[in-house]
């Protein structure tokens, strides 16, 4: 829920973020000064993690949405914990935080972000949560699933197009192949990601094999019988993630519209000229990751201002964290993934 409090927080934290995130590290150092010469580069990693408190805790404040911030905190303990850097020590940087931003911030504003803060602190008292596998199961898919990603993870890109190919053959559809094992896939490289069991690396390499297999599936993809109505897919500026934007455009492919997708870190400008060049039914939006929502909250007011009139659908993690944020930013509906995205649009028929 938006309040003017919580926007008047997150302007100034947008407006001073390095200048805190600096301010807190110095403090940090200055308790703990052993730890810059235990850890090469320890001030400048600790002075990127304070702009990435802060780019959550502003997009929190904006929104008057508190879980983006002790969701974000959660996964940020369970992260530290595989790189075996104590919750404690996440504790007391985000202690550091609050009492810097009490000085930073006056009134209500202050308050509210001591107590996302508070909130945040409580999550993670009890340690970092250990995160389960996503591709868990003995049914044929996920027994696929966890053969495809162990092949990705071989660094094996034919063997993992070749299990994917052949489960098409054998009458698979291409809807269940992306729901049931690239979707979960992708999860699952996040979560290993996160518990430090692979590499960043590893993990562009498993998304960019993804994007190369969904690729040789468009023949079967791009052969159903139009109906008439069209889809703009885009990520939003900045957001570098877009296979699940990819699904979603296939996905209304599949259904017969004519879909244009216009690819990860979209400007504003661009998004705009194709949906009026394009005219399309809908317009669906991604982002990725909490400190994206008021850029699609942007592009959607930037839409609405030029006349433009598609239904817009919006999705991606931070709209599956909080079901209501959709209407927060102004859309006209959200879907969790590609075929409720579908469904979704299927009750637009005007």
């Amino acid at each position: 829920m938006l309040n003017s409090e919580g926007l008047a927080a997150s302007r100034i934290l947008k407006e001073r973020r390095d200048a805190i995130a600096e301010r807190v590290t110095h403090l940090y150092f200055e308790a703990r000064p052993h730890l810059e010469q235990r850890w090469k580069g320890a001030r400048q990693k600790c002075t990127e993690d304070n702009r990435s408190h802060l780019d959550y805790l502003s997009e929190a404040l904006s929104f008057g949405q508190l879980a983006l911030f002790t969701e974000y905190t959660v996964w940020a303990a369970a992260l530290l914990a595989r790189l075996n850097i104590p919750g404690e020590a996440l504790a007391f940087n985000l202690n550091l935080l609050r009492t810097t931003l009490a000085s930073e911030l006056d009134g209500a504003g202050g308050e509210l972000a001591s107590q996302y803060l508070d909130a945040a602190l409580a999550k993670i008292e009890y340690g970092a949560p250990v995160l389960p596998s996503l591709i868990a199961g003995t049914g044929p898919l996920d027994v696929l699933a966890r053969e495809y990603l162990a092949a990705l993870l071989r660094g094996e890109r034919h063997t993992a197009g070749g299990l994917i190919l052949a489960a098409a053959d054998s009458g698979t559809s291409v809807q269940n192949i992306y729901l049931s094992v690239f979707q979960r896939v992708q999860r699952e490289v996040g979560r290993l990601w996160q518990s430090n069991q692979i590499g960043i690396a590893q993990e562009h390499y498993c998304t960019a094999c993804t994007q190369s297999i969904m690729s040789q599936l468009y023949p079967r993809i791009f052969s159903a019988e139009k109906n008439g109505r069209r889809l703009v897919a885009t990520c939003v500026g900045g957001d570098l993630h877009e296979i699940g934007a990819r699904m979603v455009a296939d996905f209304f492919e599949m259904e017969g519209w004519d879909t244009f997708f216009l690819g990860a870190n979209t400007p504003i400008s661009g998004t705009l000229q194709q949906v009026a060049e394009r005219t399309p039914h809908v317009l669906a939006i991604s982002a990725t990751m909490s400190f994206h929502v008021q850029a699609v909250a942007d592009l959607i007011a930037a839409t609405r201002a030029a006349g433009n009139s598609p239904r817009i659908l919006v999705g991606g993690a931070p709209f599956n964290t909080l079901p209501g944020l959709w209407k927060d930013v102004g859309a006209d509906g959200c879907a969790p993934d590609a075929a409720g995205a579908i469904t979704v649009a299927g009750e637009w028929r005007d």
